[in-house]
């Protein structure tokens, strides 16, 4: 039997988030076990969505022609980061 891992149920919400993302920039920190793995920011612009994941010496954005290619992407990349066991936190 396989097991999903507990910090799942956090994945899920980051649909609802990027959709907030269209009006609002949101961003997003990944750590584990108390260290910086990545940093995850989305903002729209010139119509398009744009995903900037980062790590501390390094940002690559990803851009997007739709919110629901951002949103796939967006939540595969939180998928595998909770499958490695990170946390995930919004950000102000």
């Amino acid at each position: 039997m396989v097991r999903l891992p507990r910090r799942l149920p956090i994945v899920i919400v980051m649909s609802a988030a990027i959709q907030l993302a269209v009006d609002h920039d949101a961003s997003w920190r990944i750590t584990r076990e108390g260290t910086d793995v990545a940093t995850i920011d989305v903002r729209q612009e010139q119509g398009e969505v744009v995903i900037l994941a980062g790590t501390s010496n390094t940002e690559r954005p990803y851009r997007f022609p739709s919110l629901q290619a951002a949103d796939a992407f967006l939540s595969d990349l939180m998928t595998s980061f909770s499958y490695l066991g990170c946390d995930i936190a919004a950000t102000a």
